[in-house]
């Protein structure tokens, strides 16, 4: 037994030095690598060496790297294969990527960095939002008087002031009423604002008498198909109530996503905006979108360095957009909320998302696979109408997170997690961000229909049945072209016509949804 044991003894040992070699040689060639964090920077070298470079995502990107003297050679990645410097890493690559700097005539120093861009194959077009409020006179925003200068309202106009009462800046004094057309002149001391709304009138009357030429998607639509769309949008949608601004940016976001940018057939006498607006409001229902992966009700900061509500955000967020805009090429749906500076928390502003940019960098003291990124988001433009402001909204967001070791954001691993700021066109974190698998176009509107806008746009299936091939027709204005026709019932609740401008009473179609920040 005493001989057993002392056998059994030796081939244990012996089995200890043979599984501890290989252990070991690996730890004598770990020793020789030095580590260089990535997005940072590692100083005082000397010599040939050998160095390696973490990359924590299995999504790729783009890893670039550099020193002040000597030659970079060859990068060979975590599969064994080489990479060339400052190309993508492929996707899968998560890992270490080791290389050799040689010929160094002094101390130096070695840099790396990693870019990842995520596009999407569809981009998002921009739009404008269409809001629903109301033309109206009103006392000056800067210079005016105090005082209600216009004594009367026109028409089905609504006088929502004291005539020769004080007024304070900016407050409404009369607005346009169920017909959407504001038809009262201004008077002297007063002024207007008009809003491009889907119910306007082929042109509009400034305060000094100018008569100025607007788009009118749904007068225009009507003429086309004998409706009376624009009639029931200015009856039912109308919001007189100057501190929200709901519109039609939802709808525009969505449309921007699942479509390619519309053309309007020549036929159709359409601008692009205005055949733009028909498809915002086939998307402007929300009980029609079906959503698939999302990250939502993330509070709106806005963030700072440290603990706050909006670090266990930072996953989520980051795990959205690099699955989807990166991995599937797919553009996502997000209420970006308001810009800066002036921005209010509860401002919605819904846009497409199909781009970002994000640069890594190691976390100094923490493991390869913690991160800080700076993100720089781009949404498209939700108030781009005859041309201006046709540029993306970018947003700038700083946040750290912790990758797993498949290389996919890790979920569960947030309690470190930091949103550090916020930057660019970005005041507050944003409340959510979505997929929108499926729609159906249906909007609010009952008179605007998909087969009938489809017909209008050559990019989303114009051609067939009715083309609208020929010269567009002579488009009439409101006055002229509804006079006659039946008048269409508003199904708004309560008084509007209070001296005070009161509309806590109005039931808006459009109410609070929150996963579309509505």
């Amino acid at each position: 037994m005493r001989i057993g044991n002392r056998l059994g003894g030796s081939v244990l040992w012996s089995i200890v030095v043979m599984i501890s070699a290989p252990w070991a040689l690996g730890a004598v060639a770990t020793e020789r690598v030095a580590q260089v964090p990535l997005g940072g920077s590692l100083s005082g070298q000397s010599g040939d060496r050998q160095f390696g470079v973490y990359v924590p995502t299995s999504f790729g990107g783009q890893l670039t790297l550099a020193t002040n003297s000597g030659t970079i050679g060859k990068i060979t990645g975590p599969d064994g294969k080489e990479r060339r410097n400052g190309q993508e890493v492929g996707m899968n690559q998560q890992g270490w990527y080791s290389f050799e700097v040689t010929g160094a005539e002094k101390p130096y120093r070695v840099e790396t960095s990693f870019v990842q861009v995520g596009q999407s194959d569809r981009k998002v077009w921009n739009f404008y939002y269409w809001p629903t409020k109301s033309d109206a006179i009103h006392e000056p925003w800067a210079g005016g008087n105090g005082r209600v200068d216009t004594m009367r309202a026109y028409g089905d106009d609504e006088m929502v002031a004291t005539p020769g009462g004080y007024i304070a800046p900016g407050q409404d004094i009369v607005r346009a009423g169920p017909n959407g057309i504001l038809e009262t002149p201004v008077a002297a001391g007063d002024d207007s604002t008009w809003f491009p709304n889907q119910y306007d009138d082929l042109t509009f009357r400034g305060a000094d008498g100018t008569i100025y030429a607007t788009p009118a998607p749904m007068l225009k639509y009507d003429q086309l198909f004998n409706s009376s769309a624009r009639s029931w949008e200015a009856a039912n949608s109308q919001n007189h109530d100057i501190q929200r601004w709901p519109g039609h940016c939802l709808g525009g976001a969505v449309a921007s996503i699942l479509l390619s940018e519309p053309n309007p057939a020549p036929g159709s006498g359409l601008t692009k905006d205005e055949l733009k607006a028909l498809w915002a409001e086939l998307g402007e229902n929300h009980l029609n979108h079906q959503i698939g992966e999302y990250a939502n009700e993330m509070p709106a900061g806005p963030p700072r360095p440290g603990y706050d509500p909006c670090d266990s955000s930072t996953a989520k967020f980051h795990n959205m957009i690099e699955t989807h805009i990166r991995g599937n090429r797919k553009a996502l749906l997000a209420n970006l909320r308001a810009f800066p500076p002036r921005g209010t928390v509860n401002e919605v502003w819904n846009h497409g998302v199909g781009k970002y940019t994000a640069t890594y960098h190691a976390i100094p003291g923490k493991g390869p696979r913690a991160v800080r990124l700076e993100v720089a988001l781009e949404g498209n433009s939700g108030s781009s109408l005859n041309g201006q402001d046709d540029k993306p909204r970018v947003c700038n967001y700083e946040y750290t997170l912790v990758y797993g070791l498949d290389g996919r954001v890790d979920l569960n691993n947030i309690a470190g997690n930091d949103w550090i700021s916020v930057g660019g066109e970005a005041q507050y974190a944003p409340l959510n961000i979505l997929q929108v698998t499926l729609t159906r176009w249906a909007g609010h509107n009952p008179y605007v229909t998909e087969a009938n806008v489809r017909s209008l746009d050559l990019s989303n299936g114009g051609g067939v049945g009715r083309t609208f091939a020929g010269a567009p027709p002579q488009f009439r204005p409101v006055g002229n072209y509804e006079a006659g026709r039946p008048a269409i019932a508003s199904n708004r609740a309560g008084d509007i016509n209070s001296a005070n401008g009161d509309t806590s009473s109005l039931q808006p179609r459009r109410g609070l949804f929150r996963m579309f920040g509505r």
